[in-house]
């Protein structure tokens, strides 16, 4: 038989209207940091999506540069694109 559980002695678990849940102290909120990583590489742009299709290969190759570079995705496309540009004038 399954044990029932006594919701009311949970309500320090739940937030509402008058008394919301707030965040432990020491959580980070998700992207923030990111925002400001990308923004401060590069300059002043505008930071925009970018999105098109590749094969799956092709999208485990590029994860694990990026991991093993120790960089974002975004820095190795912006480091390809760079490198590519030098090269081809």
């Amino acid at each position: 038989m399954a044990k029932k559980i006594d919701i009311t002695k949970m309500g320090g678990l739940l937030g509402n209207k008058s008394t919301p849940v707030t965040p432990a102290s020491d959580a980070t909120q998700r992207g923030s940091e990111s925002v400001v990583k990308v923004s401060s590489k590069l300059s002043n742009d505008e930071i925009v999506n970018l999105s098109f299709k590749v094969p799956a290969g092709f999208r485990k190759r590029f994860k694990l540069a990026a991991v093993n570079a120790g960089i974002t995705q975004n820095d190795l496309v912006i480091q390809a694109l760079t490198a590519w540009e030098k090269s081809n004038g």
